[in-house]
């Protein structure tokens, strides 16, 4: 009996401990006359997994498909009918303090987007 309680409270410890050392996310934010962009970056050893999404916010008609380049992701990519799209999922070496820029083209124009880090 005694036994089974100290396998039960090790696997409990383990567990724990290994949920505590799941990845953190840091959220990166930017927002332009004409588009918003939330970037979320989890903290890793090696590359950095990204996800996030795009959307247009501005007074034109939506556009059909745009252009985008964020630090070392970039595409080509259809809009969809609400004005948003979806990052494809990426790997970076951006930190917490990284300066990153997103730069979106579209129907002859282009926005730049400074991204702050809205975890902080």
């Amino acid at each position: 009996m005694f036994s089974k309680k100290i396998k039960f409270i090790v696997i409990f410890f383990s567990l724990l401990l290994l949920t505590g050392c799941e990845g953190e996310t840091f959220i990166l934010y930017g927002e332009s006359e004409n588009w918003a962009l939330h970037y979320e970056v989890e903290k890793s050893a090696d590359c950095q997994p990204t996800s996030g999404y795009i959307k247009f916010i501005g007074n034109q008609p939506i556009p059909e498909k745009v252009e985008y380049a964020i630090s070392n992701s970039s595409g080509d990519v259809p809009i969809e009918e609400n004005g948003t799209f979806t990052l494809p999922n990426g790997c970076t070496n951006a930190t917490e303090d990284s300066k990153i820029e997103a730069v979106i083209k579209w129907d002859n124009q282009s926005e730049t987007i400074p991204l702050t880090n809205k975890s902080k």
